[in-house]
C-alpha cells in the first residue's frame, strides 16, 4: 500500500457554457491513466473527493509542492457534487460542473479546444502482479486537491504521456522493497536517537534544577539550624555568666565572645576563678577591722565594723 499525488487528464465536454456559466467536464475515466490504473469501483465509491475542489493555473511545480500555490493562481472551481456516468466509450467516468473564474472566462472559452483540465489529488494504491500501480482510494481530506487548467492534457496526449514516462523512469530506478524498508528503519532509528537525546537532555536539565532546588532548601535548613544553635548557645552563655556573678568587665568580654559563636564555658570558669582570687586578695590585704560588706556582678564595697 502506498500513497502519492495523482495527475490525470480531464476534459471539457460541453460545447458551450450553461446559463449559470458552468461547463460540464469529465474529470477522470475508468482504465489506465498516467499515474495508475483506475477501476470502476474506485470511481463509483470515491468520486466525491472532487466535490467543490478549486482549479489552479497548472499543477504545482515538481519541486515546489502544492503549498506553494496561492489564491491569485485560482482559475475556477468545481461547483457542487460530482457524479459518475458512462463516457462515449461505455466506460465509467467522473463528471462535474466546472465554473471558470471571471478573470479568465473569455480566454478559456476562446482557447478551450487547445486547453484542458487535469486532476491533482492524493491517493493510495498497490502494485499488481504486472508492476502497475492500481489506485484504490482518493483522499477526500486532501487540502490541495484540485482540477487544474493545463496546456496539453489529452486523455492519452503528449503532455500526460511525458508524465507517464517520468513515472516509469522513477519506477525503473526505484529501490527494492527491502532497501525501502531498510531506509525507513534507518530514518526511524535516527529519529528515535534524536528524540532520546532530546529527552535525556531534558531529564538531565530537570534533575539539575531539582538538585539545585534541593541544595538551596538544604542550605536554608542548615542556616536555620545554625541560627537556632547560636541563639541557644548565647542564651546558655548569658545564664552561665549571670550565675557566676562576674565583674561587669568580665561579663561584657565573655558575652562578646559568645556573640561570635565561641564556646565560653572555659572563659566563665577562668573568670570566676580570677574573681574569687581577687576577692581573696582584697580580704587578706584589707586593714584590721574592715570587712567586705558584699559584692555584686558590677561592684563590691567595704565597710568598717561599728561598735568593735
Amino acid at each position: 500500500m502506498g500513497r502519492k499525488h495523482l495527475l490525470e487528464a480531464a476534459s471539457l465536454v460541453s460545447e458551450s457554457a450553461s446559463k449559470d456559466g458552468t461547463w460540464k467536464v469529465r474529470l477522470i475515466s475508468e482504465g489506465r491513466g498516467s499515474s495508475g490504473i483506475y477501476t470502476r469501483e474506485l470511481l463509483e465509491n470515491h468520486h466525491h473527493a472532487f466535490n467543490d475542489v478549486l482549479s489552479f493555473k497548472n499543477h504545482p511545480g515538481m519541486w515546489d509542492g502544492p503549498q506553494s500555490r496561492d489564491f491569485t493562481m485560482i482559475a475556477g472551481e468545481v461547483v457542487g457534487d460530482t457524479w459518475v456516468e458512462s463516457d462515449e466509450r461505455g466506460l465509467t467516468a467522473v463528471y462535474g460542473n466546472w465554473l471558470p473564474d471571471p478573470e479568465y472566462r473569455d480566454k478559456l472559452e476562446r482557447y478551450k479546444d487547445k486547453l484542458g483540465l487535469s486532476i491533482y489529488i492524493e491517493g493510495s494504491g498497490y502494485e499488481n502482479e504486472d508492476g502497475d500501480f492500481v489506485v484504490d482510494w482518493f483522499n477526500p481530506e486532501d487540502p490541495y486537491a484540485s482540477l487544474d487548467v493545463v496546456v496539453a492534457p489529452g486523455a492519452r496526449g503528449k503532455f500526460m504521456e511525458s508524465m507517464r514516462q517520468v513515472y516509469s523512469a522513477r519506477a525503473e530506478n526505484k529501490p527494492s522493497t527491502t532497501e525501502v524498508q531498510e531506509n525507513r528503519n534507518k530514518m526511524m532509528e535516527e529519529k528515535l536517537d534524536k528524540a532520546l537525546e532530546l529527552l535525556t537532555t531534558l531529564v538531565a536539565n530537570e534533575a539539575e534544577k531539582a538538585a539545585e532546588a534541593a541544595q538551596v532548601e538544604a542550605d536554608a535548613d542548615a542556616a536555620r539550624e545554625a541560627a537556632e544553635k547560636a541563639v541557644s548557645a548565647y542564651a546558655e552563655a548569658v545564664k552561665a555568666v549571670d550565675e557566676a556573678e562576674l565583674f561587669e568587665s568580665q561579663r561584657e568580654a565573655i558575652l562578646a565572645r559568645a556573640s561570635e559563636g565561641a564556646d565560653v564555658a572555659d572563659l566563665v570558669a577562668e573568670a570566676k576563678k580570677v574573681k574569687e582570687e581577687a576577692l581573696s586578695h582584697v580580704k587578706e590585704s584589707a586593714p584590721e577591722g574592715t570587712v567586705v560588706m558584699g559584692e555584686t556582678a558590677t561592684s563590691f564595697g567595704f565597710g568598717k565594723v561599728v561598735g568593735m
